[in-house]
């Protein structure tokens, strides 16, 4: 399973790579997002003004078709994976507003594919597009 971060969906909705990299899923993997991923996604789209056509429906259908999980389930989870993004090196900003993101994967068990190096150090497996085609591809 993975769990999906705000840029992955926009970037697919915007019509960039990632679009491939969720088909190259279809079937293969179960995806997942945490309920503010979902709410960034929609936030983010309404403030970008001359969005290509059809990228609110594209990030519609992305979000329909991947498991939105409501914040309940892993908010207990937030406080300790935002100590520990904080504590990741690899970030190098002691950013925590992903921590929604690791405490959800941490509820799934689930990898992370985002393209923030944020989760590198973290000790939790995330993958970039490029790491997750060629994981796919050696599946």
């Amino acid at each position: 399973m993975l769990v999906v971060d705000t840029n992955i969906v926009l970037s697919a909705a915007l019509g960039r790579r990632s679009v491939s990299v969720f088909d190259a899923l279809a079937d293969r993997r179960l995806v997942a997002t945490s309920a503010r991923v979902a709410e960034e996604v929609q936030r983010v789209l309404l403030s970008v003004p001359d969005l290509p056509a059809g990228a609110p429906v594209r990030a519609g259908v992305i979000l329909a078709g991947i498991d939105v999980i409501d914040a309940s389930y892993y908010s207990d989870r937030i406080d300790s994976a935002a100590r520990v993004l904080s504590d990741a090196v690899a970030s190098r900003n002691g950013s925590t507003s992903d921590a929604h993101v690791l405490a959800c994967a941490w509820l799934l068990d689930a990898d992370i594919w985002s393209h923030d190096r944020d989760f590198a150090g973290t000790g939790w497996p995330s993958s970039s597009n490029a790491n997750l085609l060629r994981a796919l591809d050696g599946a």
